[in-house]
């Protein structure tokens, strides 16, 4: 090996080496968020640029049961998605709860539409990945390895690219709270859904925000988990390009009603009161291209 090539395979090992260790840092640091321990197992990591370098929300879109979908069955898939979005290539619809990603796409809903399997190389690393793999609900024994647990303040990120066509969006998650007794009714909540178009003249992120009101999550449901989601066009009608380009996400909630005995701030210590979060199993796009 000559000099040239000994310094270029040292500049390249040492970049590849520190996008490892971002991403073992950002899976393992101290076991984060696997730790067993529900209270330690919060993930509230806001991107520093969707903190400090984001203009005034550019518009408003509010989301209800009467503009928006909310999945939890089998039939839910077949009524609510358009036919095209709710069967494979054969015709017959997706099954709604196999939980084997890599076995069953092309048959499982969450497993065939999920963003690995859109741009592997943008959404299989780091954390937040097991947001992007295909696991809408939780299989009974890997919950900690397939979930990512939120408070009320939520999480933001950055795409690796930006967001160039898109049909529709949908999020699959669970309410739990840390004493894990049964609600035969679901929680309540208004969920907040933001996505950022970067502005290269003034060097700001744009966001549009989706209010989704009043949701009822299935909470400390087993495997079971609630699917809420929308379709552009409808929603945006002739606003529908402005989400062209977007880079980023961010998704925060609060209780649609008062619950004595629950606290979605995980700071809070109230004598009587349970600390609840979202489990956040699937961020689903799917048809959806990027550049």
């Amino acid at each position: 090996m000559n000099k040239k090539s000994f310094f270029a395979f040292i500049a390249t090992a040492v970049l590849t080496l520190t996008g490892c260790m971002d991403d073992v840092r950002e899976l393992y640091d101290g076991h984060a968020y696997d730790t067993g321990d529900f209270m330690q197992n919060y993930y509230s990591t806001w991107n520093e640029s969707l903190k400090n370098n984001v203009a005034p929300v550019a518009k408003t879109y509010t989301l209800t049961s009467a503009n928006a979908f909310q999945i939890e069955t089998q039939q839910d898939l077949v009524d609510k998605l358009a036919p095209t979005d709710s069967q494979n290539s054969d015709g017959t619809p997706y099954d709604l709860f196999p939980d084997t990603p890599k076995e069953d796409a092309g048959y499982g809903y969450g497993p065939s539409n999920n963003l690995i399997s859109i741009d592997e190389s943008s959404f299989s690393r780091g954390f937040l990945s097991r947001l992007y793999d295909g696991r809408i609900h939780c299989d009974g024994s890997t919950y900690a390895q397939t979930r990512v647990q939120v408070d009320q303040s939520g999480y933001s990120t950055l795409f690796n690219k930006e967001l160039m066509d898109y049909r529709y969006f949908a999020l699959s998650m669970k309410g739990a709270d840390d004493s894990e007794k049964a609600y035969p009714v679901g929680v309540f909540i208004n969920l907040s859904l933001k996505f950022y178009v970067y502005d290269y003249v003034d060097a700001i992120y744009v966001p549009y925000l989706f209010q989704f009101n009043n949701f009822e999550i299935m909470t400390n449901s087993g495997m079971s988990t609630t699917i809420i989601g929308f379709y552009f066009e409808f929603i945006m009608q002739n606003d529908f390009a402005l989400l062209s380009r977007a880079s980023g996400m961010s998704i925060e909630y609060e209780f649609a009603q008062d619950y004595s005995d629950l606290t979605s701030d995980r700071n809070e210590e109230i004598e009587g009161k349970n600390h609840f979060a979202l489990m956040l199993y699937e961020v689903l796009l799917p048809k959806s291209t990027w550049n």
